[in-house]
């Protein structure tokens, strides 16, 4: 008659190892929460620096990854009225309104056309290039037309709008926000952004 092997020893080797596990679990749990609070601190800071119309909010990859990595993912959303301060003074149009519509977003903007003042929507698009969000004028829509803003500029020969063409980037201002991803709300722009954890 044969004797089956002790289970002493291995119960103990499973007491051991499940320590071992949650030992390192609850290890992680708090480092994790650390870490949050000094990525939070870290996007304080930057935050204080973005312009007005800007909310920031961390998304949801781990703060090891991220600490790791160096770069705190972060989503930023940017409002119409943010996006109208910056359009207007990179275009030099004082007038110009951005806001939300159905085909994205669109400019607002005063010219002069056959001798009047008129407002034409100027659609938008969004793209991220170079570590920002590029803004570009794409469609003059005005009486039922839609014609290319470029071809609109050099008939009236409006240099303003020609700016809009080549793209207003968005910031304008280096804060160590890299900008990895656009697209356009109802309210305006949703960014994906890494900030630098360090320095």
């Amino acid at each position: 008659m044969t004797q089956s092997a002790p289970a002493r020893p291995r119960r103990r080797w499973i007491v051991v190892t499940a320590s071992v596990v949650g030992g390192l679990v609850v290890l992680g749990v708090v480092a994790e929460f650390a870490l949050r609070g000094v990525i939070d601190d870290r996007l304080e800071t930057t935050a204080a620096s973005l312009p007005a119309g800007v909310t920031m909010t961390r998304d949801s990859t781990p703060a090891l990854w991220q600490v790791a990595t160096g770069q705190a993912a972060v989503r930023l959303d940017v409002s119409s009225e943010a996006l109208t301060e910056t359009a207007r003074s990179a275009a030099d149009l004082p007038g110009l309104q951005v806001a939300s519509g159905a085909d994205g977003l669109v400019a607002q903007v005063p010219l002069s056309l056959a001798g009047q003042e008129q407002t034409v929507d100027v659609l938008l698009s969004v793209t991220a290039e170079d570590g920002k969000a590029m803004l570009r004028a794409d469609t003059v829509q005005f009486a039922g037309l839609s014609l290319p803003v470029a071809t609109v500029a050099e008939q009236l020969g409006n240099d303003q709008l020609d700016r809009l063409v080549d793209g207003v980037a968005y910031p304008e201002e280096e804060n160590g926000v890299v900008i990895s991803s656009a697209q356009t709300t109802g309210d305006g722009l949703e960014l994906g952004a890494e900030v630098p954890m360090w320095g």
